[in-house]
This record gives structure tokens, C-alpha cells and sequence, in this order.
């Protein structure tokens, strides 16, 4: 695990927000002012080296997160420092300089990938971008680089559709990794893949990772899958970070019970503990971003709210060092076998 003790942060989010612009139907007036507020208040730090994974239900926010930090869309509010430098007053130049240090892994391995391009020329394309060596040397690059994660540098001038949904995955990585960056989003790049070649993929990334010193934004919805590969997490729901800590904290005395009910739902190798354990299931489903619950967001769905979750938005306080949470009644193990519905 990656001491985060005394060092500098390599990228630091501070109130991050984004809201978009939503129609409220057919006849909507133009300029409508109705948003769906995707991402909300959130701040968090990644450290060189660092896996920091970023968990929470779909629409929760986490690939808003990701690309606003990318600046592939721009945020509503809050800052971004990468490297001490703010993101949001870069121009187009610095913008651009600064996407060599840092790259992005997609989710889709089918839509990511240019059909029409060899696999040669899109793991190539940040080099030329970037103006990184002759075209010699970039094909020599491509071929170690194929080689690296597993792939046939004789396959080079191979197009997309002759791959497998891993082997296409191996090649977004590659891509990422052309430039060396310093930090790679990961926006969940093993949920479209079989669950054989899950552990493959995750086991390519901590490789390239021990290799290259590189850190992650790890993007997922499965607990299981983060808690093989990342340093710390934080738990997100409906645009709000609601839990931050050590994974290992985080899985044997989650504080908030959000976090609590989505580690009951991860499978236990053990049959017979699997077969006596607990599932927490949460009445209905997340409230519309469009029109969010006053006080707690989750407070709608959770089996400990009192009247005060309905009034007052909780903090989000260092329960324990290093352990951040957002809850009223933040304690280990929130939700007591009282309060399941069994």
C-alpha cells in the first residue's frame, strides 16, 4: 500500500461539481432551468503511485468525476490541481502538455477503438499527437508496448474487429500507457469483460503499475474488483462522496451505511459463512439527480434515518485518521441486525 504520509499530492480535487442542463420534456421551455447535478462537493487527493479507487452505483457520478477531471467536460465548479497546477486556468497548450502525464482507460474496449485505424496506428496516435519520436521509433514503441500486455507485436497492423473484447481492452491500455503518464483514469475497464478475463486485465494493470510507477483513478461499481487493486476508496452516491478510507478500513468497519449494505452484496468464497450472512437490501430505488432528497441523499432509502437525515446535510468528517465520512450516526457497522429487514 502507498504511504500517504508527509508527501505531495500528485492530483488534488477540491468541490468538484458538474451540473447539465436538462429538458424537462417535449415542450420544455428553451432555456430551461432545471439541471441534474451529477457531481456534488466533492474533494479528494491521489498520491504518486497510488491506486485510489472510486466506487458507487451507476449515475452516481463516478464517470462524470473522471472526465471532468480529464476536462473532457468542463466542471460547474470547483478546482483540479495536477501537480500543484490548477487545471481549470490552463489554455489549450497547457491542456495539451498536460494530457501527456495524464491519460484514459474506457470502459467500452468495442466503442473506444477506432475501426478503422490498425491497432499499430491507434496505440501510436499520443505519440504523434505529441510529436514523440521519429515514426520508426513509435512503431518500435508500439511493438514493446503490445508485447508489455500481453498481445502478438506481429498483430501491429491488425484492426480492431480481429480482437476479443480483452484483447481490444489490452489495447486501450497500451494506448494509455504510450505516453508514460504519471496518472491513467480507469473508467471501469473490466465491467464489459468476462469475468475470467476480469482478473487478467486487473492483474495486467498492478504490473504496468509496479513497472512504471504509475497512478490510478480507479472508476468501478464492484467492491470485489476495487478492493484487489486500490490503496484507498471512496464511496460515492447520487453526486455525493459519502465515504473515504484505506480499503482495508473500509471493508472491515465501513462507517456509513451505504457503504455497509453494498459489502453485504459482495459474494464470500466461503459457502458456509456466504450462506449465514446478512444481506442488507435497500428499499427502493436512487432518487432522480434531477430533483435530489433535502438533507442526506441517501436518507430516502436508508433503515436507520431519523427526521434530522431529512433536514440536515451531514459533513463530511474524519471519523478515524484518515477515514472520512458523511453520516449523521457515523460509526463501525452503522446498520445493527435490528434494522434489517430479514
Amino acid at each position: 500500500m502507498t504511504d500517504t504520509t508527509e508527501r505531495t499530492p500528485l492530483l488534488k480535487v477540491e468541490h468538484l461539481s458538474k451540473e447539465f442542463p436538462a429538458e424537462a420534456g417535449m415542450f420544455a421551455k428553451r432555456f430551461s432551468k432545471r439541471v441534474v447535478s451529477a457531481v456534488n462537493d466533492i474533494s479528494f487527493e491521489i498520491y504518486p503511485g497510488e491506486t485510489f479507487g472510486l466506487v458507487g452505483e451507476s449515475g452516481c457520478g463516478k464517470s462524470t468525476t473522471g472526465r471532468s477531471i480529464m476536462r473532457l467536460t468542463k466542471p460547474t465548479a470547483g478546482k483540479v490541481f495536477f501537480e500543484g497546477r490548477d487545471i481549470s486556468e490552463m489554455n489549450k497548450h497547457e491542456l495539451k502538455d498536460m494530457r501527456r502525464e495524464m491519460q484514459f482507460i474506457f470502459q467500452d474496449p468495442y466503442a473506444s477503438l477506432n475501426p478503422r485505424m490498425t491497432i499499430g496506428e491507434i496505440v501510436s496516435e499520443p505519440m504523434t499527437i505529441h510529436n514523440v519520436g521519429t515514426k520508426e521509433e513509435r512503431m518500435e514503441t508500439v511493438r514493446e508496448l503490445l508485447d508489455v500486455v500481453g498481445l502478438n507485436p506481429e498483430h501491429i497492423n491488425r484492426y480492431p474487429h480481429e480482437f476479443s473484447g480483452g484483447q481490444r481492452q489490452r489495447v486501450g491500455i497500451a494506448r494509455a500507457f504510450a505516453l508514460k503518464p504519471k496518472l491513467i483514469i480507469c473508467d471501469e475497464p473490466v465491467s464489459a469483460l468476462d469475468v475470467s478475463i476480469q482478473a487478467q486485465v486487473l492483474n495486467l494493470l498492478k504490473d504496468l503499475q509496479d513497472k512504471f510507477g504509475t497512478a490510478y483513478l480507479f472508476i468501478a461499481h464492484d467492491l470485489s474488483v476495487v478492493q484487489h487493486i486500490s490503496d484507498r476508496v471512496g464511496v460515492m452516491y447520487l453526486g455525493k462522496l459519502v465515504e473515504l478510507s484505506d480499503w482495508k478500513t473500509l471493508y472491515t468497519e465501513p462507517h456509513h451505511p451505504y457503504t455497509q449494505s453494498l459489502l453485504s452484496a459482495v459474494p464470500v468464497p466461503d459457502p458456509d459463512i456466504q450462506r449465514t450472512r446478512k444481506r442488507i437490501i435497500l428499499a427502493g430505488d436512487p432518487p432522480s439527480p434531477l430533483d435530489p432528497p433535502s438533507g442526506c441523499r441517501f436518507h430516502t432509502r436508508c433503515p436507520m434515518a431519523s427526521e434530522r437525515c431529512s433536514q440536515d446535510q451531514p459533513s463530511f468528517n474524519e471519523v478515524a485518521p484518515g477515514h472520512f465520512c458523511a453520516c449523521h450516526y457515523a460509526e463501525p457497522f452503522p446498520i445493527k441486525e435490528s434494522h434489517i429487514d430479514l
